[in-house]
């Protein structure tokens, strides 16, 4: 048999050579036991080798003396020989492409993207001849190939919690999901909304109000003094007049809020300031988040650049400013990594 053509040993094959050299069976029998050639004995006895203390004798004093003897384990064997594998197999995809690796790094470690979003873009934009799929860039990550990326600098995925789901307290404020178009739950048309807050600090008032466009998921975000219904009313308010009753209508079609009570003025809420409806509110079912799922979806990107805890009294305006921004410019892939100000760009140019 060549040498190309020899086995390797696997793990139960090692733990059978460390019985046979403990009852000090001769290596030309070994390597008959275990079906491969002597120099394979003695190679792999090197592998696995190391020093073992053992106590040797005691003296008259009563001190015991100790002595270190070679032996062999299979352990040590056979992490040595998965780290020598290692080193084996295909080149790496990104060769020296080193503006590739530093681009990767600067958009995941200071832009805060994800690593599938960065391929994405780059492939859209055809930035680099480098191609390399998400599986290969997370192994890259995770073995160690990037100077200052490391798997803790990815955002954190969904962690599974079990609640046992709380009884409703008070029945919806207005009009419940279950009498929603059902047109409005496939997306395929635009001008509906999600809205919910964002909490600070606690015992803080300051809070960010929220809305989600479900087609572009395209975000508004806007900071307001506090969570009473009026505030949010008022909030409303003000958006309209920036659109105009008529664009407001038109971008503005409905808005899908859960039962808290910001939300609980049904009629402030429908009602424009330049009088009769300006949009149509729906209520989802409580203790009901995943009826917004794009909502918590966009909050929890949120929580990567204002994480739980962080004091609304001291983000300032231009700060919201700049997580809105990045959260409409972030390339999304089931849009084939366009951007949702893209998208919504595309929607208002054709109102």
């Amino acid at each position: 048999m060549t040498r190309k053509g020899r086995p390797n040993l696997t793990f139960q094959k090692r733990l059978e050579l460390e019985a046979c050299l403990k009852v000090g069976m001769h290596k030309k029998e070994i390597a008959k036991q275990l079906g491969v050639c002597l120099a394979t004995v003695y190679n792999e006895i090197k592998r696995g080798e190391y020093l073992h203390k053992e106590r040797s004798w005691r003296d008259d004093w009563g001190e015991t003396h100790y002595k270190f003897v070679k032996r062999y384990s299979p352990n040590l064997a056979q992490d040595k020989y998965d780290l020598n594998m290692t080193s084996k197999g295909a080149p790496l995809k990104i060769g020296k492409d080193y503006a590739f690796v530093e681009y990767v790094e600067k958009r995941i470690l200071k832009d805060k993207l994800s690593p599938c979003a960065v391929l994405g873009e780059i492939k859209r934009n055809h930035l680099f001849s480098t191609d390399i799929s998400k599986t290969t860039l997370y192994r890259y990550i995770s073995t160690g190939l990037f100077l200052h990326l490391t798997m803790k600098n990815l955002p954190v995925g969904d962690r599974k919690k079990h609640y046992r789901k709380p009884a409703a307290k008070r029945a919806s404020a207005g009009t419940s999901i279950e009498n929603r178009p059902a047109g409005i739950l496939d997306r395929a048309e635009f001008g509906h909304w999600e809205m919910d807050c964002v909490v600070g600090k606690k015992y803080t008032k300051d809070t960010l109000l929220v809305l989600s466009e479900r087609s572009t998921r395209y975000e508004i975000i806007v900071k307001i003094p506090n969570r009473q219904k009026d505030t949010v009313v008022h909030a409303l308010d003000d958006l309209e007049r920036q659109y105009g009753k008529e664009m407001f209508r038109k971008l503005f079609k409905s808005i899908t809020v859960d039962n808290g009570v910001e939300f609980s003025d049904f009629a402030g809420l429908e009602t424009s300031v330049f009088g009769e409806r300006r949009t149509k509110l729906y209520y989802c079912h409580p203790y009901t988040s995943c009826e917004r799922g794009t909502n918590e979806r966009l909050n929890r990107d949120i929580r990567r650049l204002l994480p739980k805890g962080t004091d609304f009294t001291k983000v300032t305006e231009k700060q919201v400013r700049f997580v809105e921004t990045w959260l409409n410019d972030y390339p999304r892939e089931i849009f084939g990594f366009a951007t949702p100000a893209e998208k919504f760009r595309e929607q208002i140019a054709s109102l």
